[in-house]
């Protein structure tokens, strides 16, 4: 019932996060290259990960599962997947745990894997979650998934507004991370869920052998918000207002990916969080990310103008992203990295206080 509702305030209600966001993205302006040196047709959009060559650096990250109504809306996000080539995830498998014998919850998720086989797919549990679960359940979720990695979500913002929730996030978690990591034979993606990575918080992981993170920073949609709007149609209305006095926390994408390759140089960085377009999906390859998620964007467009409009999304995503390489002079991802920017002062600032020194740190991302 919970994702019903999710999905139902998500297309219903204004619960991406204010403006202020264009401030930083309008403060990191790509310069622009007269001369690439190639042709627009030489662009190649391929990168490598978690063993598969995907056709761009794209993901639908992690939004639903765990009711036999929401399978459908699965397969056709997996088939998109499949056919444009790009990585997929589920939404938390915590269902799964729960309804072991349940075929319908099992098939909500087995039927990503079993439609997009040719891409990678990431299976998902929260970090709170880990308080209740056995290694052995995690083994059992990348299992059933057939998972190529397992994300693990940190959401203290939402659980913190969510009617039903759960706000155990104690250090002991992290050894449990560690141990996840070394048992279930699949790369561990830590992520947030729309708040962004701090430089902390990558620290810690990073620390116990995380080598993958997904910033999903203050960008895009607000999940504090969602759960605000989900306890006011309750009549929760102090948990509704708490929720809008929150509703510009976080870390803004494009500064938590900076974060983020700061403090983990060597780390594959995910951005998504209102990374909607690929002008934008570009400007967080070119500052540091790997690759580019987004997941209410295409659930919006799939759910209101149906599938082959949602394939368009894609398609015309990874048209902008190969027009923006097209004018900066980048022939494929990889040269696309540390190309020059005029930053603003208003970023530059933000960057020097939290100790980043932006030329060093353009160095690193070349490297």
């Amino acid at each position: 019932m919970r994702k019903f509702e999710h999905i139902d305030v998500v297309l219903k209600e204004d619960v991406s996060v204010p403006g202020y966001c264009e401030d930083i993205y309008s403060g990191i302006r790509l310069v622009h290259n007269a001369f690439p040196g190639f042709d627009y047709s030489d662009i190649d959009t391929a990168i490598e990960f978690l063993g598969y060559t995907l056709k761009a650096p794209i993901m639908i990250t992690g939004m639903t599962g765990g009711h036999n109504e929401v399978t459908k809306v699965n397969e056709l996000l997996a088939r998109i997947a499949q056919e444009e080539g790009i990585a997929i995830g589920v939404g938390s498998q915590r269902a799964l745990i729960e309804n072991k014998s349940v075929e319908e919850v099992v098939r909500s998720y087995t039927i990503v894997r079993e439609i997009a086989k040719d891409v990678p797919v990431i299976g998902n549990i929260g970090l709170n979650t880990l308080n209740d679960l056995e290694i052995s359940d995690v083994e059992y979720i990348v299992k059933t998934l057939n998972a190529d990695a397992l994300a693990i979500h940190l959401n203290p913002g939402q659980e913190l507004i969510q009617l039903e929730g759960d706000t155990r996030f104690n250090e002991d978690l992290l050894e449990k991370v560690r141990d996840i990591k070394y048992a279930i034979g699949v790369p561990v993606i830590v992520k947030e869920v729309g708040n962004g990575l701090s430089m902390e918080v990558v620290k810690k992981f990073h620390g116990i052998g995380v080598n993958y993170f997904d910033v999903a920073g203050a960008c895009g949609t607000n999940w504090i918000l969602v759960e605000g709007y989900r306890a006011l149609r309750k009549g929760d209305e102090k948990r509704f207002f708490l929720a809008k006095k929150l509703s510009r926390w976080g870390i803004p994408t494009p500064l938590s990916v900076i974060e983020t390759r700061w403090t983990a140089p060597s780390s594959f960085i995910i951005a998504s969080g209102g990374v909607w377009d690929g002008f934008k999906a570009g400007i967080n390859i070119a500052i540091g990310a790997d690759m580019a998620g987004f997941a209410a964007s295409i659930l919006r467009v799939l759910l209101s103008k149906g599938y082959s409009m949602a394939r368009e999304y894609v398609r015309n995503y990874i048209n902008e992203l190969k027009t923006l390489m097209f004018l900066v002079g980048a022939s494929n991802v990889k040269e696309l990295k540390g190309k020059p920017v005029y930053l603003s002062e208003y970023v530059n600032n933000l960057i020097k206080s939290r100790g980043i020194d932006w030329n060093l740190y353009q160095e690193l991302i070349k490297s």
